[in-house]
């Protein structure tokens, strides 16, 4: 308590901003975990429609035969999203092999923001003065900004190599996902579709079904009327 009265209204309002910060950062983590679980579950109906046909025609009468089908498909799938984001990848680590290759430089730091780096297009702040200790108390002060977005020329390769991995690492981490999502389906399915299930069933009820069918009309049993 007496910390809390020996800080000034300054000090006080970025630790406000701070637990708000807090909060809105598990309120976000919420969120999108909810979407992962949401998205995950769209991607993995997708298997249904490489594998409805054969399972509805009966072409496939097993499980075990469904998972070594689904299997096959799923693969197929996923190396067909994935060839895409994996040539970005490499794009950019290529280019960025011979960048260092032809100015000799590999100890390049592609995150710099001094000219050279993908830094220059962000905003930087410094944090390491935001706590500082005086006497028995501490004083708590805002980052300093260092860098406020700028283009450099000479941070040309950094800009393709740090979009590429950004695009590329994302797209193919999406259609990984989706590959999980797609076998969490599959031996789902591969359960639900061929299993054999005695639920709500009763055996003189479907006796007493088949009876009636086979004589619809109760009254005519084949006998003569009687006068």
């Amino acid at each position: 308590m007496n910390f809390l009265l020996s800080l000034s209204e300054n000090d006080k309002r970025l630790i406000f901003a701070l637990l708000i910060i807090f909060v809105l950062v598990f309120v976000l983590i919420g969120y999108i975990g909810y979407l992962i679980t949401r998205v995950m579950k769209w991607q993995g109906k997708k298997l249904d429609t490489v594998v409805a046909d054969p399972v509805i025609t009966r072409v496939i009468t097993n499980k075990k035969h469904f998972i070594r089908y689904a299997r096959k498909k799923n693969w197929r799938l996923f190396f067909k999203q994935s060839y895409i984001p994996i040539l970005i990848l490499l794009t950019g680590a290529l280019v960025l092999i011979i960048r260092d290759a032809i100015c000799k430089d590999f100890a390049y730091n592609v995150f710099d923001y001094n000219k050279t780096g993908f830094g220059t297009i962000m905003f930087l702040w410094d944090f390491s003065g935001c706590v500082k200790q005086e006497g028995v108390g501490l004083v708590l002060n805002w980052p300093v900004l260092i860098n406020t977005p700028h283009l450099e020329a000479e941070a040309w390769c950094s800009y393709i190599f740090v979009t590429s991995m950004l695009v590329g690492g994302i797209w193919y981490l999406i259609a990984l996902q989706s590959l999980i999502a797609r076998t969490i389906r599959m031996f789902r399915l591969s359960t639900t579709a061929f299993e054999k299930t005695l639920e709500g069933f009763n055996q003189n009820q479907q006796y007493a079904k088949y009876v009636a069918s086979q004589n619809p009309n109760p009254s005519d049993d084949g006998s003569e009327p009687t006068e």
